[in-house]
């Protein structure tokens, strides 16, 4: 409950950018900031204006040790992904060949 409370008030504090939009909270996925939440602006990621949008760590620094932890768990996932993809990719082939057989293997 206090946390929530806490996160209330700072959402309050930090509500509107420069550019008159409302800033975001979101989580940082980068490898030197894995899990972290922030403040943004929805225009933040354009180059070209970075410096005028808002941009505020919401989350104290974590320790290297929760930062090893995260971005093992993201590579298991993205492995995970991957192996997913791939066997997707082997069914429809399988599938289509199966198909194939049924069109033009029988019709001798």
């Amino acid at each position: 409950m206090e946390l929530e409370q806490e996160e209330n008030e700072t959402t309050n504090m930090i509500s509107v950018c420069n550019c008159g939009l409302p800033a975001e909270m979101r989580t940082s996925w980068t490898k030197a900031n894995p899990g972290m939440r922030f403040f943004g602006c929805p225009n933040f990621s354009k180059k070209k204006t970075k410096k005028y949008h808002i941009f505020k760590w919401f989350d104290p620094e974590i320790d290297d040790r929760p930062r090893v932890v995260i971005l093992g768990l993201l590579k298991s996932k993205g492995a995970v992904k991957k192996a997913r993809k791939k066997a997707r990719v082997i069914w429809v082939i399988f599938l289509a060949f199966l198909a194939y057989l049924a069109f033009f293997g029988f019709r001798k």
